[in-house]
């Protein structure tokens, strides 16, 4: 089999089927061309209408929802393909889309894992992928996300990119395999930007085809998901980035957990009920208020209110993804080992191509980045300031 196409569904029937009808005629372009559908427990009728408007298409039906890397995971430990192809369940293939892809990479030099496609939005007038950059701290945007087409400096056919967007690109699965693919730990989010920076450190590149191009709705599967998920999927998922992939952990992550730290206080301190007491100084003392008959009645019911609380859903998904890491801490070892006995390029020369950002992303991120203490601990790989309407479309 020369190609194998992967599509990941998620309670997404309407635009998986369209996506899929997309994608059968154009099957025939390239020969050995298969289809595999993997449906993570949906209950909306995905799996019986694939298999009943696609009957040739290979069909997961999982029990449970694995996410989009366990969706990917399931795939690939049964595929035997000389390429697999992944392609987002809301993204409809435009003509020869499958034929310029597979093109790309049979004619792409042997050092070339894996080559992303282009994505833009439905209408076909803004972009949503054409390559990306990665932030100090793991995160990373899109070059021109919503911005029209046309308004950014777009790579050429066969240019560098750091990393190919999970939703439209095609790898050479032996290589993908043997650097680990997708990170099966992520579920969503960033684990293309991950194995994107295991390529390059393992001394192998990714490219760029624009002509493999899509259109995606965006956000039609994340939005199932909610925003307060995906941010704690965001968050977790970017702290895994950077301590699995930095070169040199110790002079790296400094800067990044200073900024987590940085955030959490913000959040804690701004948006919590009698938030005032986290931020008391010391010897500051509060008077005691006065108590009646009916204070002192319910304080024996339900007990002393507590000094402050946390129930901002802002402030609780960096709690969450924290604690995902630290009880996650001797996997998270574990495969940092991993990735770092791939390496062959140091991270110097990877970001003297692709060069760290630092963006003021989040509320207190202009004081923090402008600060004596941040500024100490900031790595010194390659690095560019960029504010973030420079990036995406604010």
């Amino acid at each position: 089999m020369s190609v194998e196409i992967v599509v990941v569904n998620w309670n997404g029937r309407r635009e998986t089927l369209e996506c899929l009808s997309a994608i059968e005629p154009q099957l025939a372009d390239v020969d050995g061309a298969s289809l595999t559908v993997v449906d993570n427990g949906s209950t909306d009728g995905s799996a019986t209408a694939v298999a009943s408007r696609f009957p040739k298409t290979k069909l997961f039906a999982l029990t449970e929802n694995r996410g989009f890397t366990g969706g990917i995971a399931a795939a690939l430990a049964g595929s035997s393909a000389r390429n697999v192809i992944f392609l987002n369940n809301d993204a409809i293939p435009e003509k020869d889309w499958l034929a310029s892809l597979t093109r790309a990479i049979d004619d792409a030099p042997d050092d070339v894992v894996s080559i992303g496609g282009k994505i833009i939005d439905l209408d076909g007038k803004l972009i949503d992928f054409i390559g990306g950059v990665l932030t100090f701290d793991g995160h990373a945007f899109q070059t021109g996300f919503r911005d029209p087409l046309g308004t950014r400096n777009e790579p050429a056919a066969g240019d560098e990119i750091l990393f190919a967007c999970g939703g439209n690109m095609i790898s050479r699965r032996e290589p993908l395999m043997k650097l680990g693919a997708f990170d099966d730990d992520y579920f969503a989010y960033l684990e293309d930007v991950d194995f994107g920076w295991r390529t390059w450190l393992s001394g192998n590149r990714v490219l760029y085809e624009p002509h493999a191009l899509v259109r995606h709705a965006s956000s039609a599967t994340s939005n199932r998901l909610g925003n307060f998920e995906r941010g704690v999927l965001f968050e977790r998922n970017a702290l895994q980035t950077a301590i699995k992939n930095f070169e040199n952990l110790r002079d790296s992550i400094a800067s990044v957990l200073y900024a987590y730290l940085h955030r959490l206080h913000h959040y804690a301190t701004t948006r919590n009920p009698r938030a005032g007491e986290l931020a008391r100084g010391f010897g500051v003392v509060v008077p005691p208020t006065t108590r009646n008959f009916l204070r002192r009645v319910k304080r024996k019911l339900v007990g002393a209110r507590p000094l402050a609380s946390i129930d901002d859903p802002l402030t609780t998904m960096q709690f969450r993804a924290l604690d995902w890491v630290i009880a996650n801490e001797p996997r998270l070892a574990r495969k940092r080992e991993q990735v770092q006995r791939l390496r062959k390029r140091a991270d110097r020369d990877i970001f003297e191509r692709f060069p760290l950002h630092f963006i003021p992303t989040y509320p207190g991120d202009d004081s923090l980045m402008q600060s004596a203490l941040f500024r100490m601990l900031r790595s010194e790989l390659p690095s560019v300031d960029r504010k973030l309407s420079e990036i995406i479309h604010t």
